[in-house]
């Protein structure tokens, strides 16, 4: 019970500290209790590259904890049951982590409803399951982008009666969304792009010198076992860097940049090795290698001679 006085306090303090600041709520996630959730998580405010997905379930898991040590003594049995089942439902919906996004306003946090892609809102994820999606999309309709207390609607006011939740309560859960972000996934990072630029390097000498030296033969096996370290290495760091395809809520996150570079690290690593196997496996001396020639002579007829030239290539 202390506990949750302290965390009713806080609340408190944070509304109070956001309404004192104009315009500052505009960027919070939720216009009533500000981002006191990640605060009370993780000491600090978040920022412009702090991860969506993040901030809306460090709300929505703040408000369903403190709903649930609130007293609710004063509501009906039904009223408690209701209240207990939403509850449940909203840890599922901010488990589950599939959340709308704001597709029409730049620059703003706004709520949401349901998205263009079909992401239904916390809110209206909970009567959804409750009420039917058919009344969740009526209410989109008409109060797609409009916070919860100015939602002028008959049909939210029942429903709101029937939860065993305040409309403030629900107000408190509705977050507000930014827009999608516009990170560059197509990212490489300095360490991977120096690594794979001195595997790179080295593997393209080693393969041009191995081609070289299976060409015009070599006593030399250092520069093939080298190779065949050096292009396992490089296959090896592009496999574990290659990126798999995703998505992030409604964004590719495939990084095309790392996939590209993870491939030729791969290919080249190959390359190297095959070069170097090969070289390796036919190393001969140069002589072997060289091309002979020598004229001989042998009889035709009329006890005449020809003169005949004969070319070797060793392989």
């Amino acid at each position: 019970m202390k506990k949750a006085i302290i965390i009713l306090s806080m609340v408190i303090l944070a509304f109070l500290s956001f309404k004192n600041q104009p315009g500052n709520n505009e960027q919070t996630i939720n216009p009533l209790i500000g981002d006191i959730s990640f605060i009370n998580k993780f000491g600090q405010k978040p920022n412009a590259t702090t991860n969506e997905d993040l901030r809306i379930r460090t709300h929505l898991e703040f408000v369903e904890n403190l709903f649930r040590q609130k007293d609710v003594s004063n509501l009906t049995a039904e009223q408690k049951e209701n209240r207990i089942y939403l509850l449940d439902l909203l840890h599922e919906y901010w488990t589950e982590g599939i959340f709308p996004r704001n597709y029409d306003y730049a620059n703003k946090r706004v709520p949401c409803f349901i998205d263009k892609n079909g992401r239904i809102c916390a809110v209206g994820y909970l009567i959804e399951q409750t009420a039917g999606r058919q009344v969740a999309e009526k209410i989109n309709t008409e109060y797609k982008y409009e916070k919860l207390l100015k939602m002028n609607d008959p049909i939210v006011y029942s429903w709101v009666a029937r939860s065993g939740l305040t409309i403030k309560e629900c107000a408190m859960i509705q977050p507000t969304y930014g827009e999608p972000p516009s990170k560059n996934y197509n990212y490489i990072s300095e360490e991977y792009g120096i690594t794979s630029a001195i595997f790179g390097g080295t593997n393209l000498a080693l393969s041009t010198i191995n081609a070289i030296q299976i060409s015009e033969g070599t006593d030399n096996k250092t520069i093939p076992t080298i190779g065949l370290i050096t292009g396992a290495g490089s296959v090896v760091l592009g496999l574990i860097n290659l990126p798999e395809n995703g998505s992030q809520g409604f964004y590719n996150t495939t990084n095309e940049s790392q996939q590209i570079l993870s491939i030729v690290n791969i290919g080249l690593g190959l390359t190297t090795m095959i070069l170097s196997g090969w070289n390796l496996i036919d190393n001969k001396n140069p002589e072997d290698k060289a091309v002979t020639w020598n004229f001989f002579s042998y009889p035709i007829q009329g006890n005449q001679m020809m003169v005949g030239l004969n070319l070797k290539k060793g392989l």
